[in-house]
């Protein structure tokens, strides 16, 4: 049915990167196609997002200002670290902070850049505490990036995958914010859609 916590967090961890896995691990096609998750029972506030598509345009801009801080951060423009950090919250927050300092210690950075595509809305839903979910699916796609060492190298694996099919998950801070962060990012484990 789902996939355990313990499981769930390291694939998190694996995916917060998703750049990075995209350059560094090659991965194998499993069986499912995504299905949308099935509607929520708890009672919910009026949403701050008017409709589906208002929804996913958010989570849109939320991503593209995410990857686009993230090439930034890595190839030395004005985001800093903080900056970068900010824009995601807990297992990919988490996972972010140990990808960097891992990084930072073997002196490798990323160069080029990272697009997306193939966006699709799985659901919107409000949790116990009050804040907004939103769940998609999109397709990374890392093939004008490179990770490099120190001496301009690259690391990356030569049999990597270049578009890697991912599980995000948005929220907000509050009931009444539509300030979307990055909470998790997964690899999608179902078949390749991208």
């Amino acid at each position: 049915m789902g996939i355990d916590d313990s499981r769930r967090r390291r694939a998190g961890r694996m995916a917060a990167v998703a750049c990075a896995c995209l350059l560094l691990v090659p991965l194998a096609g499993c069986a499912a196609d995504p299905k949308p998750a099935a509607p929520s029972s708890t009672p919910t506030a009026t949403p701050v997002f008017a409709s589906d598509e208002e929804a996913l345009a958010a989570a849109t801009e939320a991503y593209e200002n995410y990857l686009s801080a993230y090439d930034a951060y890595w190839t030395g423009n004005a985001t800093s670290k903080r900056d970068f950090l900010a824009l995601s919250t807990g297992d990919a927050h988490e996972g972010e902070v140990e990808s960097m300092a891992e990084w930072e210690e073997k002196g490798w950075t990323a160069v080029g850049s990272t697009t997306f595509d193939s966006m699709r809305l799985q659901s919107v839903s409000q949790s116990d505490s009050g804040q907004w979910v939103i769940r998609a699916y999109l397709c990374a796609d890392s093939s004008r990036g490179d990770v490099v060492d120190a001496s301009g190298a690259s690391v990356a694996k030569s049999d990597r995958r270049l578009r890697l099919p991912l599980e995000v998950a948005f929220v907000t801070s509050s009931a009444e914010s539509s300030d979307l962060k990055i909470s998790e990012s997964n690899v999608w484990t179902g078949t390749d859609f991208c």
